[in-house]
């Protein structure tokens, strides 16, 4: 995500687990250093007005389902039939399914269009 960002001309900001920035991604322009390890998905989710979720692992699950508790909008980028099934389950009316970047990117300017 971050590299497409870049790609773009986005401004990149990456909140990371450690106390040091030697593993930070070339694509990161602006490192938040947080020493919390996996506790920086509460930052990630809380510091967000809009959750886009690509991809699934035990991380961004994670983040999804502390987005769910924050009461946050979550996006799923391409999920599989199981990760929509068991996020529709848990928070239906805040889980938005898309297929594509472009279709992300819509869901989320109308989200935060609603919101004002």
């Amino acid at each position: 995500a971050g590299k497409g960002a870049k790609s773009a001309s986005g401004l990149t900001i990456g909140i990371l687990p450690g106390n040091n920035s030697s593993d930070i991604s070339e694509a990161v322009d602006i490192a938040i250093i947080t020493d919390t390890g996996n506790a920086r998905n509460n930052i990630n989710v809380l510091s967000s007005d809009v959750i886009i979720a690509c991809g699934m692992g035990t991380g961004t699950a994670s983040e999804i389902a502390l987005a769910l508790k924050a009461n946050k909008q979550v996006i799923l980028l391409n999920a599989s039939a199981e990760s929509k099934l068991f996020f529709k389950i848990l928070a239906a009316d805040r889980i938005f399914v898309v297929n594509n970047v472009g279709e992300a990117f819509d869901r989320a300017r109308q989200i935060l269009a609603d919101r004002t």
